[in-house]
């Protein structure tokens, strides 16, 4: 669904990140690369022959010195430094242009903010290309939908919202939604290929929203995994889940219990945090 022309943007998080990373990573080499032997390796094989390793230290003679087989351990130094130094002038290109890119522009910032900075009646007037998260989330959530009938003897368990769902497990994944504003749809309908060709009509527990990312997350709680026969059955939905490109941590979050493996909130706490905040 889409509800926005630009998306919110996640890359430059992302680019922040690895600019960390990036810099730790020289800092590590560049300690790595003291103290360590002259010269370079050199190796050398012919055809249906094993390799040799030459240790020179001029570039006019490229030849070098023979290392022999119990000198192993020396080839791998030389060729770990030779690997080191080339690594650590591709970071410093690699941070020079994503430190240019940082100072340089907004990031995608400007974009986003500059909507804040209108008038407020001038905003109700106007969709923005990025919705704020509460706008994206108001239309996610205007979306109707006929769920999954209850049996006329079902236990009853209802929401705060009002809301009824299948199983006290189930209730506490709602309430736990609720509570950190995590837009859901309870047994939100959707339809899945078998590899057979047929057409498969499920209902999720939960469909999720991201609104930070605008991603969407299936939610499936197997309570029964005692039951051979519910086992059995959840094995299968979650193949057919995989077949259609729905994998779990990607776009699927997976829980389950058993009576000696009960849910816990912490669980619950603990997915939502990774995967929806």
């Amino acid at each position: 669904m889409n509800m926005e022309l630009l998306p919110p943007d996640t890359l430059s998080i992302q680019l922040q990140e690895k600019l960390h990373q990036m810099k730790d990573v020289l800092a590590s080499l560049s300690k790595a690369m003291r103290n360590q032997p002259e010269g370079h390796l050199r190796v050398a094989q012919k055809p249906g022959k094993t390799p040799q390793y030459y240790h020179y230290t001029s570039p006019e003679n490229l030849t070098g010195k023979y290392i022999r087989k119990k000198q192993i351990e020396f080839a791998k130094t030389l060729a770990q430094k030779d690997y080191n130094e080339q690594i650590i002038q591709l970071l410093h290109k690699e941070i020079s242009a994503l430190e240019d890119y940082f100072s340089k522009g907004t990031c995608g910032e400007s974009i986003y903010e500059f909507y804040n900075t209108l008038f407020s009646p001038r905003r109700k007037l106007i969709t923005p290309v990025t919705l704020t998260n509460e706008q994206y989330a108001i239309k996610w959530k205007k979306v109707t939908w006929i769920g999954r009938p209850f049996a006329a003897d079902g236990s009853e368990f209802y929401t705060t919202r009002g809301e009824r769902v299948r199983s006290k497990s189930e209730l506490l994944i709602a309430e736990a939604l609720a509570h950190n504003n995590i837009p859901y749809r309870y047994e939100f309908p959707l339809q899945l290929q078998s590899t057979s060709g047929n057409v498969v009509n499920l209902y999720p527990d939960f469909l999720c929203l991201n609104v930070h990312t605008r991603t969407e997350f299936y939610w499936e709680h197997f309570g029964l995994m005692d039951s051979p026969e519910y086992a059995n059955n959840a094995a299968g939905k979650l193949r057919l889940y995989t077949e259609n490109g729905i994998l779990a941590g990607r776009n699927l979050i997976i829980t389950m219990e058993t009576q000696t493996e009960p849910f816990s909130t912490r669980t619950i706490n603990k997915l939502i945090e990774t995967y929806l905040i």
